[in-house]
């Protein structure tokens, strides 16, 4: 089964993105993982996307960011969704079958303040970790 790991930028390139597939691989029967964040135009994410079996999609503190919900709805296909449950680094799962009722979907606006409040510790992080040594971030 092709399945299209679907995670807020946020997240690319992070612990929480390595955990997650590493999850993904040892919990469901997938031939290939198709991580948007190793493919740089957005286009070819969206035929990947659209070429896919399914969707693994990371709902971050309940919610899903607008980008991932579209990706969702792009694939179209209901059948092998699965829902990643993510808070942090060291708070992640549970990864269920399906949509949680509970979860709610982010505008654009929304996105970008959660987006911002989540980061902008990071970036704080970023400077002291260059002044001082890595103390890590959120994600």
């Amino acid at each position: 089964m092709r399945l299209y790991f679907s995670h807020p930028t946020f997240t690319f390139h992070t612990k929480t993105e390595r955990k997650c597939i590493k999850i993904i691989k040892e919990h469901l029967d997938v031939e290939e993982l198709i991580n948007p964040a190793d493919h740089g135009l957005r286009q070819a994410t969206k035929e990947k996307l659209k070429e896919s079996d399914g969707v693994v999609a990371m709902a971050v503190s309940g919610r899903f960011t607008y980008l991932v919900w579209k990706e969702m709805e792009i694939n179209g296909k209901e059948e092998n969704f699965y829902t990643f449950m993510v808070e942090n680094k060291n708070s992640i799962g549970p990864l269920v079958e399906g949509v949680p009722e509970d979860v709610k979907r982010l505008s654009k606006k929304e996105s970008r303040i959660l987006s911002y409040d989540i980061t902008k510790d990071d970036y704080k992080e970023g400077f002291l970790s260059a002044l001082f040594g890595s103390r890590g971030g959120r994600f």
